[in-house]
């Protein structure tokens, strides 16, 4: 995430700022274009000087960007290994007979499961942590 706002209130480092969204092209720096979205809190961690109605860029930091995309990456993986191991389990639960067959499609479950679940909670705007200001327009 790294977006465009407008500061709309400074309560010591948590800041309120609106969004601007543009619907123009992505590769456009000019802002002008830009329609108001809903407001949401931010940390300014860098101390940049800052007063209301400035435009500020906003993001989450790399680092955390990063280990999230980790995450997303290896949970699907560690969860068909779990789906391996517990595929006797859930043979029996069933009522099937523990096969080959059984096996993979417990880990094809397991796996498209946890994909799903990444997928969601990445689509929602459930954080870890607020976003930071990055750069002051």
């Amino acid at each position: 995430m790294r977006d465009f706002a407008i500061v709309k209130g400074i309560e010591g480092q948590r800041i309120e700022v609106v969004s601007l969204i543009s619907d123009a092209c992505i590769t456009c720096s000019s802002i002008d274009c830009a329609k108001q979205g809903k407001s949401f809190h931010v940390i300014n961690k860098r101390n940049f000087p800052i007063s209301e109605n400035n435009i500020v860029r906003i993001g989450f930091p790399r680092i955390l960007n990063g280990i999230l995309g980790l995450i997303s990456l290896f949970t699907p993986i560690f969860c068909s290994a779990i789906g391996f191991f517990f595929s006797p389990i859930v043979a029996t639960k069933l009522g099937f007979e523990l096969t080959q067959t059984t096996k993979a499609l417990t880990v094809i479950a397991f796996f498209f499961i946890s994909s799903a679940l990444v997928f969601i909670i990445s689509r929602t705007d459930l954080h870890l942590t607020h976003p930071e200001i990055i750069q002051v327009l």
